[in-house]
């Protein structure tokens, strides 16, 4: 599992939909839940994971729900998967691919839905 420590900036509720938006450093990160029966407010820090499988790696900038920048550290073909490890903001994040054969420049783009994180802890002050 993928696991990020980010900061809430805004919480938008609806009824029982959820928009929260997290900061990774200048990037953002979108999460859309429905019970709110977290205690997050603006300035605290949560660990985020996203699964592996829910992540997909771009060679340019598109717009989705959830676009971080990051640099490539690893490709490992397989012969049915290949598996991408990508640093950014400092974290690991890895996506899993169902391709033979991956090939991406240095710099690429992390892509994933909002309802795709899960907020695993809400981190002390």
């Amino acid at each position: 599992m993928n696991k990020l420590i980010a900061e809430v900036k805004e919480i938008y509720s609806l009824e029982r939909l959820n928009l929260i938006k997290f900061s990774l450093n200048f990037q953002i990160i979108n999460v859309l839940i429905l019970e709110m029966n977290l205690d997050l407010k603006a300035g605290k820090k949560a660990e985020l994971i996203i699964k592996p499988t829910a992540i997909s790696i771009l060679n340019e900038k598109c717009e989705f729900e959830n676009v971080l920048k990051g640099e490539i550290k690893e490709i490992k073909n397989g012969e049915i998967l290949s598996k991408i490890v990508v640093i950014v903001e400092g974290f690991e994040l890895e996506a899993v691919m169902v391709k033979e054969k991956v090939n991406f420049k240095k710099d690429v783009f992390v892509v994933f839905k909002s309802n795709d994180v899960i907020i695993s802890k809400v981190l002390d002050d």
